[in-house]
């Protein structure tokens, strides 16, 4: 299975969370510069998606539990400019990962027979909560997202 099978059901979730979202893991032609973050120019997100208020989401969908670490690393450096990051398996490849919440990353379940996505490690989503209930390292830079909702906005129409 690959991480392709994992899309349409997050990009269904996002939707019914009330964001516009797009799957763009497999599109060379959505790229988000990172050079001033990374020694790299630019990365695609696997889908990205913005709310009414112009907050993005961003998700990365994995399937094999040896490349937790390196999928963690992209919803981190999502985390810098976008307000959500969810890391995404399918049911039952990771079991726990408790401390996702304390960094600003959610978890999400993909049931591939279903099409059912469960938050594992739900993210605040509204007032202080949201601000104040993650231990930021890097806090997300508010000019850089809006750039980035305004780029979504222009690739969904």
């Amino acid at each position: 299975m690959g991480q392709r099978a994992l899309y349409d059901p997050i990009s269904l979730w996002l939707e019914s969370r009330g964001f516009r979202a797009m799957i763009t893991g497999h599109k060379k032609n959505f790229v988000i510069p990172i050079s001033d973050l990374f020694a790299g120019p630019y990365k695609i997100p696997d889908l990205v998606g913005i709310d009414g208020n112009n907050r993005v989401v961003i998700a990365e969908a994995e399937t094999r539990k040896e490349r937790f670490f390196d999928a963690l690393g992209r919803c981190m450096l999502w985390r810098n400019m976008a307000t959500f990051a969810y890391l995404a398996y399918p049911k039952g490849e990771i079991s726990r990962a408790a401390f996702l919440s304390r960094i600003g990353v959610g978890l999400l379940e993909v049931d591939i027979a279903s099409h059912a996505v469960t938050e594992l490690i739900a993210l605040p989503n509204e007032g202080d909560k949201l601000r104040f209930g993650v231990l930021e390292i890097y806090p997300t830079d508010i000019p850089r997202e809006q750039q980035l909702a305004a780029l979504i906005r222009g690739s969904i129409g």
